[in-house]
């Protein structure tokens, strides 16, 4: 009985928090990330070498609320962005060059879950 409790505690401290602060649960490229009411920014670093011409991002997921910004960036400067709310599911192409990329996920007060998963590719028209 008293695990039970303290389980409850746990999970009324951890929904108020979300409730407060936003909350993100999960790690791209790798696991689904769940969001309740989030709002922030992550970075993930892409080096592009070789043959790749476009860098592909499969973008799927489902949110309630809130909408979610996709942005390749290149020496801080936008090479091409999109932004997704309610159910998507899709397949984002950057045209890329070799060299250093960042990839900027970008949250406004997220509500749902999503699965990201990107690779530099050769893209033929």
């Amino acid at each position: 009985m008293r695990s039970l409790l303290l389980l409850l505690l746990a999970l009324l401290g951890l929904y108020w928090y979300a409730e407060r602060y936003g909350l993100a649960v999960g790690y791209p490229p790798f696991l689904p990330v769940f969001y309740w009411k989030y709002t922030g920014e992550a970075q993930y670093p892409i080096r592009v070498h070789g043959l790749y011409n476009v860098l592909k991002v499969q973008v799927s997921g489902r949110l309630d609320q809130g909408r979610l910004q996709v942005a390749l960036l290149k020496d801080g400067r936008p090479v091409g962005e999109r932004t997704f709310a309610g159910a998507f599911q899709e397949v984002v192409r950057f045209p890329v060059e070799e060299g250093d990329y960042v990839l900027r996920l970008r949250l406004e007060n997220a509500k749902g879950q999503v699965r990201y998963d990107w690779v530099p590719t050769k893209f033929a028209p």
